[in-house]
């Protein structure tokens, strides 16, 4: 029984990682209803060259399952080591939302993503965290 105790996440939130490289935005909104969760987005700026995955049309296509948090974001660029601009102030934000989130970045290899950084910090506070391979 206390083993059990011992092993529990201390919230119910699960989270994602993912990247959109390669994906289609129309798969977000399944994506998000099959693991009732919103949308976080962990770049520093939630710009693209291509429109569908700027912060004004995630937000139009979303509603209010589109978070964006700027202290999740890589203040570097890719040649650069990660530097994520307020770790703790970030997974503070994250979780206090209380609700399973996938979190978005343009990177489409976690191993080389500051997301990887994320998500060792929400499993080093307990919580259950997963990379997403497939949309689908």
């Amino acid at each position: 029984m206390m083993a059990d105790l011992l092993t529990q996440t201390p919230n119910k939130a699960r989270f994602f990682t993912t990247g959109f490289p390669g994906r289609n935005v129309a798969d977000l909104k399944p994506l998000l209803s099959s693991l009732e969760a919103i949308l976080i987005d962990v770049r520093m700026s939630p710009q693209s060259s291509s429109v569908q995955w700027n912060r004004e049309y995630l937000k139009i296509l979303l509603k209010g399952k589109y978070r964006h948090i700027a202290q999740l974001g890589n203040r570097h660029s890719e040649n650069e080591p990660v530097a994520i601009q307020h770790l703790a102030l970030g997974t503070r934000i994250l979780v206090s939302f209380g609700m399973n989130a996938v979190l978005l970045c343009e990177c489409g290899e976690a191993q080389s993503c500051h997301r990887r950084i994320i998500a060792h910090e929400l499993k080093r506070q307990g919580y259950s965290v997963e990379e997403l391979e497939s949309w689908k």
